[in-house]
């Protein structure tokens, strides 16, 4: 099986699985992680292990790597065929309820290189898929970025959850909220990013992501038209252990990062 297939065909197989719980969400475990924002739940939890399981059954040498428990780490010399999943990309959003965009988000690497991509807005059923020199597609449509050459003109997403990342976004991208048209917070980068391959935004900041939470739509963007980097304009890579990610159109790329403070 083709590796963008099995990403569909999962993503597909347990959409219904996550909008169920998401309606019905008696008896839902949560927990936090890392501070009183950072969740968890069982919907995580077994997402990812259905993920591992699937990958183990189908591809038994290649490894996974992911957002929670003893998956979240990076891959060793050796292994070079890498799974990075994020079960529930906004898992604040999906426990909330009141404005449910989150995502499913797997990528397929060789040797820290993304190859194959899919996100999955079950709530939308939205579903992006891309593969390295072959496009990328929503629903079925050929993406392509946005043409708007102007920070002034453009829609800017950004994460302000994290108390931490919020303090270094204000103290460095001052000058990018005073400058950008319009400003956007949505509680989940696959979705945020998304929309700039849609066309439907400008660009993506971040001060600090995890490979699971960018892996697959990053190459979504990519085969899109536009543009990733680390906040000093060097390749955003996703093994490098760097933090801050900034991923636009391509055409503001340039004036993004001059609006960022060293």
């Amino acid at each position: 099986m083709r590796e963008i297939d099995f990403i569909e065909l999962f993503l597909r197989e347990n959409a219904a699985y996550v909008r169920n719980k998401f309606n019905d969400k008696s008896g839902l475990t949560v927990s936090t992680k890392a501070h009183a924002g950072d969740l968890l739940t069982e919907v995580d939890l077994t997402i990812q292990k259905r993920f591992v399981d699937k990958v183990t059954a189908t591809f038994p040498d290649d490894i996974v790597v992911g957002e929670e428990g003893e998956f979240a780490r990076y891959p060793r010399p050796g292994e070079s065929r890498v799974w990075v999943i994020d079960p529930i990309d906004g898992t604040y959003n999906f426990v909330r309820g009141l404005y449910p965009v989150f995502g499913i988000s797997i990528a397929f690497t060789v040797n820290g290189e993304c190859i194959a991509g899919g996100v999955l807005l079950p709530m939308s059923d939205d579903l992006f898929l891309a593969e390295r020199g072959s496009g990328s597609y929503h629903n079925g449509h050929r993406l392509r970025v946005s043409d708007v050459r102007q920070a002034n003109e453009a829609c800017i997403q950004v994460d302000f959850s994290d108390l931490e990342d919020r303090k270094a976004l204000i103290k460095r991208a001052l000058d990018m909220l005073r400058t950008v048209g319009q400003l956007r917070s949505i509680g989940s980068a696959v979705a945020s990013i998304c929309q700039v391959a849609m066309g439907e935004a400008e660009g993506y900041l971040h001060m600090s992501l995890c490979p699971w939470d960018y892996a697959a739509s990053q190459l979504i963007v990519e085969e899109a038209g536009g543009m990733a980097s680390r906040l000093d304009g060097s390749p955003l890579r996703l093994f490098d252990n760097r933090s801050g990610v900034l991923i636009t159109n391509g055409a503001i790329h340039r004036e993004m990062l001059g609006l960022i403070t060293p």
